[in-house]
């Protein structure tokens, strides 16, 4: 995925103290990397992915300089995500090929379910659903190893993912319900903004459309509160298509105008002539 739009699925990114527990050593390359990879992951929840980039290769160099195995494919999981996000999808797969067999060799069983998230995000991007769907069917064998959380439900989102986009509506709500059960349990709240999008996302596909802006309403909500970039481009996406699918122009150049800011803020320009073209001639550049 990440220019499409992000429309498949969310990337698992690494985040804070993803390189394991720094440890003090003669010249603190660990500790380096760690702070490095940590940087990254603000930039990125910022949009600010070149930045982010930046960071997490120098992670990369630094874990690969001292052999940090979990450190490197953290990295790599990483990397990819800003390459999908990128649209270069051949590398993204790769990132994420390579993060996966340091992953099985170490025998990390949540890494493991992380890599394969990812991974089938890529193939879902490219339409390879059977592939997707056998990514996040392994990634959930693995993720019920462990304690119900973040990572299940992300597994749980997806694979409703790629139900939704076989058409499987009733099955793919399944899967986020279970999801936001999980977000409820845990007082998730940037979880249960991420289901009620996609809930949103169903229901707009079932012309529910009072369901669908309630959804997606609350999901906008809470993705502003969080600060959380990506979804509220997802959000404000969302809105965007349900007033052009109620036929409410002056609504949807509402959304649309400020979605648009964003993707010109964050330097996506593919995204931004889409949506204008989307939007026709009311919509306009700064």
């Amino acid at each position: 995925m990440r220019g499409h739009w992000r429309w498949l699925g969310v990337l698992c990114l690494v985040g804070l103290g993803c390189a394991g527990p720094a440890k003090t050593t003669g010249v603190g390359l660990r500790s380096e990397a760690v702070a490095l990879n940590d940087a990254g992951y603000q930039y990125w929840r910022q949009g600010k992915w070149n930045l982010a980039q930046d960071k997490f290769a120098q992670a990369l160099k630094v874990n690969r300089l001292i052999d940090h195995q979990p450190g490197i494919a953290a990295n790599l999981n990483n990397l990819g995500a800003i390459a999908q996000e990128q649209g270069d999808l051949k590398q993204a797969e790769a990132c994420f090929r390579e993060a996966l067999a340091i992953q099985r060799e170490q025998g990390d069983t949540a890494g493991i379910a992380e890599t394969l998230n990812n991974l089938g995000t890529v193939y879902q991007a490219q339409g390879r659903l059977n592939e997707a769907n056998g990514a996040y069917q392994e990634a959930l064998s693995n993720t019920q190893l462990l304690p119900a959380g973040p990572l299940l439900a992300l597994t749980l989102t997806h694979l409703g993912d790629v139900a939704r986009a076989q058409g499987n509506y009733a099955e793919a709500r399944e899967f986020y319900y279970q999801a936001l059960a999980i977000d409820e349990a845990k007082k998730d709240r940037r979880g249960q903004a991420v289901r009620w999008e996609r809930l949103g996302r169903t229901a707009l596909a079932l012309n529910e459309y009072g369901q669908a802006g309630s959804y997606l309403r609350d999901a906008l909500r809470e993705f502003r509160r969080l600060e959380d970039t990506g979804g509220i481009v997802d959000a404000l996406n969302g809105l965007t298509k349900l007033a052009l699918a109620q036929g409410d122009r002056q609504e949807a150049l509402i959304y649309g105008q400020r979605l648009l800011k964003i993707y010109q803020a964050r330097g996506q320009t593919k995204e931004a002539e889409k949506l204008q073209i989307l939007l026709g001639s009311g919509a306009k550049g700064p």
